[in-house]
């Protein structure tokens, strides 16, 4: 219940203070923001807050600046002012507070007591009060280092180690064997001891010793004094040696006690009516327990005992609380610490549980870290000492003119008030504007310190340009690549007091150690602790918890970073290059930007920007007529025409987006940022690339953004166990030198998909590849239908294999020579950038083996359907061997249609659109002495031709043909005589020709010339 055991450093800050009307949460004090804090005491129903202003000049060589005493009391949230504390001219070191007197210890060592002299409280003999502030009378001349108040007495320890008392004693309180003394007394049995610091509770005393053990006296009803049972009062100080380790601070409660140990662990013994004690139950403990609900989460450093509950501050600068919370009749508890799974009596909390610190805003915490924290028995009083908790942007180039903001906690911001008159706001200057701010930038390793001048530009925030360190002994260093962290501490007062460093800098071997890439770049996991074998099953656990470790520390290695200004040596120039160079219009392309970066630099600020240039003009009116600006200028009643057209198309655009180190170190990555497809082809695109997130460097890097649709394929057919050459046909297209195309099967083959490399040609401007053959499936897919019928016909009963077929009454069915694949369609995608592929769905199909008639005479150059006229053929000479009548030539006209019944085709929907041909040699004369003069590809289509009915028959026939004209030869074109078609062939996509069977070759007539030619 004591005040403050060690007085606060004067430092600017934020006070903090939790009571029944804060809802059971910190929250902040805006009153206090301008102002240095000297001291925080609170004990029983009070807490005190001595304050400096933060700029103090003086007239007089040597004179303090004054000291202004706040108290806060009861629920209240404004502290009222204490008007006698002015009567003391030196600095205050100490505040203790009694329940009707109070003692101030100033830096000199002089003890001050005011109050009502309840058993000789105040010290100054008798039943006399003290209105004033008035030195103990017995204690001058005795330089005091250490004073603590109970209720009605008091103790004090001067530099030489001595312990003196007053006051009220009949537990046995002041360890004076007297129960009342109106003048301080040396206390013989306490002094031995030498003790350190002194916490006074309601009758009973703690005490640390220079050696860092724990002794007590007074009341023991409770078992308060540790000592494992209840007894009578004592004066004299027992030593608790049930603490297994030395002891860091104590502090007496009501009727409890906690100790804490320099290892961090926490021990609490007494009265635990309310879960004071942090046990988890509402059990009273004669003896000290350690709080097993703490170790190993949190490293408790100091702690403070009130009347019903007990607060501790951890090495992370957090507030934890157990016991009765502080609240109200009409208070809301909507952030008032709970223990998780538990139920604890109402208004309580039987273990250590973190406090939240507002931040005043609604639903908002403070970045501010508690620097000490008081308890009184109606709250708490907590003090954050001002800490850079971000620097932004945290690199800059040593050779300075970089612009940064600190995020500073707990400096004065206030907001221009709406003013009525002009000349009213001139003569009117807002708070942050009479501060001397300085920024410090200082390293350790090398050793350098450098102050430049800083503003408050807004809440929580400095701003400051960084100096010229080429010249400092960090210069050296960063020239050979390296990248150094500087502390930066903020100074409201012109430099007396500065922030504390929220970190302490991290070595190189730390920053080494941390995870430096994007998180799509770790090892893929299927699980932790998932493999069947216990040994698998161990691994994987020590998987788990390396990257666990591994991500802790990089998150922790990159908020420490945060808070530093880390200087490097800027790239000269800029990146070289970026892969891919394009990106679909719809993002999600992953980007490399090749950048030589100094080695272990923040990439927390890393940005890559997408600036996109609008265009005036490009060269098609009809779409330029669809542009943005076009269509608003279009809108404007009697527009200057002059003005419109020198109007860009679009807008100008900057699209920033985050970017990561590259794993290799070859750059930074990104992830393209999707754009709009209606205006991506109105601009020229280019990356520019910031190391901080606000200055880009000097070099920007051309790029390009496409809207790709695949329209069609040409052709769309080939055959499975051939590879088949594509020509691609798509809009939207933009060269690029990775082109890639996907391959997806039917899902019920259950075949991965393939990526194939495309090919651009320039002379065209096609796109094409090469489609593979599926000879292998094929094959593999007969072996397993053969194996799929052995099975078959083992199942029938006939192993043998005599005469299964017969028993079973139906013929074997041989295999498909396709293995059921013909008529298979394949989507193909195609990317850009080898990443993002089209998802337009156009297909080629693979047909099978085709099976084709004799090539046949259709109908006439009119379309008529007409009986095909056969030449006898001619009679050979005497004895020799004559051609059967089938043999006759079929003579063709210029125009007429020829084709050959196909079976086995894909089905009509894409032989529609298939680029088929019939191809024949070209020859002159007749038999061996006929001459090839060469090769036609007659263009085809696939259709359904109804024939004349055959012999027997009575209805025409209806079939399915490949198709083509007779070519028009001029007779001019070859030598005299009579001409042929022969050796016909049959392809459904231009480039496989399959034979037809071997014919009589079709005799072709030339086209004669006309008679004016």
């Amino acid at each position: 219940m004591t005040g403050l055991q060690h007085p606060t450093v004067t430092s600017s800050g934020e006070l903090f203070i939790l009571n029944g009307g804060t809802g059971g949460e910190l929250q902040p004090m805006p009153f206090f923001l301008n102002k240095n804090f000297r001291v925080l005491a609170a004990n029983l129903d009070r807490a005190y807050v001595a304050t400096e202003p933060p700029v103090w000049s003086s007239p007089e060589e040597g004179e303090q600046p004054p000291c202004s005493v706040y108290c806060f009391t009861g629920e209240s949230m404004d502290p009222d002012y204490c008007q006698e504390f002015e009567s003391i001219k030196a600095p205050i070191r100490q505040i203790a507070i009694g329940s009707n007197h109070v003692l101030v210890l100033t830096y000199d060592g002089t003890l001050y007591s005011r109050g009502t002299a309840v058993y000789g409280s105040t010290g100054h003999g008798g039943a006399r009060d003290v209105p004033d502030f008035t030195p103990v009378p017995a204690l001058q001349g005795k330089k005091v280092r250490f004073v603590s108040a109970g209720p009605n007495f008091s103790i004090a320890i001067t530099f030489e180690g001595d312990v003196y008392s007053w006051g009220r004693a009949f537990q046995g309180e002041t360890g004076l064997f007297s129960q009342v003394e109106a003048v301080p007394r040396f206390a013989p049995q306490v002094t031995p001891y030498r003790v350190a610091e002194v916490s006074c509770g309601h009758g009973h005393v703690l005490a640390l010793t220079e050696s860092q053990q724990c002794i007590s006296w007074g009341e023991n009803t409770c078992g308060q004094l540790g000592l494992g049972l209840k007894s009578k009062p004592t004066y004299k100080p027992q030593l608790l040696d049930s603490i297994p380790s030395q002891v860091a601070k104590v502090s007496a409660g009501w009727a409890h006690s906690v100790a804490v140990g320099v290892d961090g662990r926490t021990y609490s013994w007494g009265l635990n009516s309310h879960g004071q004690l942090g046990l988890g139950d509402t059990a009273t403990r004669l003896s000290p327990h350690l709080l097993h609900d703490v170790v190993d989460v949190h490293q408790v450093e100091a702690c403070h005992a009130a009347r019903a509950f007990t607060i501790f501050r951890t090495a992370a600068h957090k507030a934890l609380l157990c016991g009765q919370i502080p609240r109200s009749a009409s208070s809301v508890m909507d952030f008032a610490p709970r223990r998780a799974g538990h139920r604890d009596p109402e208004g309580c909390v039987l273990a250590p549980v973190p406090l939240n610190l507002s931040s005043g805003e609604a639903f908002g915490s403070s970045f501010a870290q508690l620097s000490e924290v008081i308890a009184f028995d109606r709250g708490a009083v907590g003090f954050a000492r001002s800490t850079v908790y971000q620097v932004t942007p945290n690199v800059a180039p040593i050779t300075g003119g970089t612009k940064v903001r600190a995020l500073v906690t707990g400096i004065p911001f206030e907001t221009a008030p709406a003013l009525q008159s002009q000349s009213l706001t001139m003569s009117t200057r807002l708070v942050q504007e009479t501060i001397p701010v300085q920024v410090r930038l200082r390293s350790q390793s090398p050793n350098c310190d450098m102050i430049v001048k800083g503003k408050i530009v807004d809440k929580d925030v400095v701003e400051f340009v960084t100096p010229d360190a080429l010249p400092s002994p960090l210069g050296a260093v960063v020239e050979q690549g390296a990248t150094l962290p500087v502390q930066i501490r903020v100074s409201t007062d012109g430099g007396f007091t500065w922030t504390v460093d929220r970190y302490v800098a991290p070595v190189a071997k730390e920053l080494d150690q941390t995870l430096r890439q994007h998180p799509g770049e770790q090892p893929a996991r299927s699980g932790y602790g998932l493999a069947p074998g216990s040994k698998d099953m161990v691994k994987s656990l020590k998987d788990f918890k390396g990257d666990f470790e591994a991500r802790r520390g990089a998150n922790t290695m990159a908020e420490q970073g945060s808070t530093m200004l880390w200087f490097c040596k800027w790239p000269e120039g800029g990146p070289t290059h970026v892969e891919p160079g394009c990106a679909p219009v719809t993002g999600g392309a992953e980007i490399l930007i090749f950048v030589p970066l100094p080695a272990r630099m923040p990439t927390e600020n890393l940005t890559v920007k997408f600036v996109c240039t609008p265009l005036h003009s490009i060269g098609d009116p009809e779409l330029e007529g669809k542009a943005p600006m076009r269509r608003d200028a279009a809108e404007i009643t009697n527009p200057d025409k002059e003005a419109v057209a020198k109007l860009p198309l679009a807008g100008g655009l900057e699209v920033p987006v985050i970017a990561f180190l590259d794993p290799a170190g070859r750059g930074i990555c990104c992830v393209s940022p999707p754009m709009d497809s209606e205006c991506v082809n109105y601009y020229t695109y280019s990356i520019h690339v910031s190391l901080d997130g606000l200055n880009y460097l000097s070099r920007s890097l051309p790029f390009q953004v496409f809207d790709l649709r695949v329209t069609g394929l040409q052709p769309n057919l080939g055959p499975l166990v051939q590879t088949s050459e594509v020509s691609i046909k798509t809009t939207g297209f933009v060269k690029s030198d990775i082109l890639k195309v996907r391959l997806d099967f039917p899902k019920d083959l259950q075949w991965a998909s393939r990526t194939l490399p495309a090919r651009y040609d320039h002379t065209t401007g096609e796109v094409t590849f090469t489609m593979p053959e599926l000879e292998a499936e094929v094959r593999q897919r007969i072996l397993e239908a053969q194996a799929a019928a052995a099975e078959l016909a083992e199942a029938a009963g006939d192993p043998e294999g005599t005469d299964g077929d017969a028993a079973s009454g139906e013929a074997q069915q041989p295999p498909d020579p396709d293995g059921g694949l013909a008529g298979l369609e394949v989507f193909v995608e195609l990317s850009l950038n080898g990443q993002n592929f089209t998802e337009d769905r156009i297909h080629f199909t693979y047909h099978g083996e085709i099976e084709l008639d004799a090539v046949k005479l259709i109908a006439g150059p009119n379309g008529v359907m007409e009986e095909p006229k056969e030449e006898a053929p001619a009679k050979g000479k005497k004895g020799a061997k004559e051609e059967p009548a089938a043999a006759g030539i079929i003579n063709l006209l210029p125009g007429s249609k020829i084709g050959s019944t196909a079976k086995r085709l894909p089905s009509s929907a894409v032989t529609a659109s298939a680029p088929a041909a019939i191809r024949a040699e070209l020859v002159s004369g007749e038999g061996e002495a006929a001459e090839v003069l060469k090769k036609l590809d007659l263009p085809a289509t696939i259709e359904m031709v109804t024939l004349p009915p055959a012999a027997g028959e009575e209805a025409p026939l209806e079939v399915e043909m490949v198709t083509a004209l007779a070519p028009s030869i001029k007779s001019e074109d070859v030598p005299e005589g009579p001409i042929f078609l022969r050796n016909f062939q049959v392809s459904l996509n231009g480039q496989h020709f399959t034979s037809c069977p071997e014919q009589p070759p079709m005799k072709l007539e030339p086209v004669q010339p006309m008679p004016n030619e």
